[in-house]
């Protein structure tokens, strides 16, 4: 996948039920006991990429009311819908996909627009500013945060919230 969404994989003492439970809620996607057999890491490895492939190509993303359609490719507030340019769109995706990260310019450009250089340039403002300018209008005003000197982040308090395969009622 080419879209700048991580698996993480946590190697950790199975004896320790807290750290598990830890890396489970906040980090990883699966949590392996070491050593582990080589068979048993790929059949997990391929059991995550199953289920990350349907998890990223047929779910709806509520963030507070904004609602992500990543089957349609649409985003709506309330009931206005928004329209947003591509890389308007992929931004705001990638985003929500973890609402309380802070991305830096340099990975954004790496994973939104897949920019290898670390050259300075305001693309990733300006299409940040172009998108809050673009959902303050449909009432969705503040969704997308600047934490100065380090990147963006959806605003402080937005909670991720998968809805498989439709539009939340």
């Amino acid at each position: 996948m080419n879209d700048g969404h991580v698996i993480r994989l946590v190697f950790e003492n199975t004896e320790n039920g807290d750290a598990i439970v830890q890396q489970l809620t906040f980090n990883g996607n699966d949590v392996i006991g070491a050593p582990v057999a080589h068979e048993e890491l790929l059949a997990r490895l391929r059991a995550l990429l199953r289920a990350d492939v349907c998890d990223l190509h047929h779910r709806v993303i509520d963030c507070g009311g904004l609602q992500i359609d990543t089957i349609a490719r649409t985003v709506t507030f309330g009931l206005i819908p928004i329209e947003l340019r591509r890389l308007e769109y992929e931004l705001l995706v990638h985003l929500a996909r973890d609402p309380q990260r802070v991305y830096t310019k340099h990975e954004l450009l790496r994973d939104v627009w897949g920019f290898r250089s670390q050259g300075c340039t305001r693309t990733v403002d300006s299409h940040a500013s172009r998108l809050r300018r673009k959902l303050a209008l449909a009432g969705a005003e503040g969704y997308v945060a600047n934490v100065r000197g380090v990147g963006f982040r959806l605003a402080p308090g937005a909670r991720l919230r998968v809805i498989p395969g439709g539009l939340a009622a």
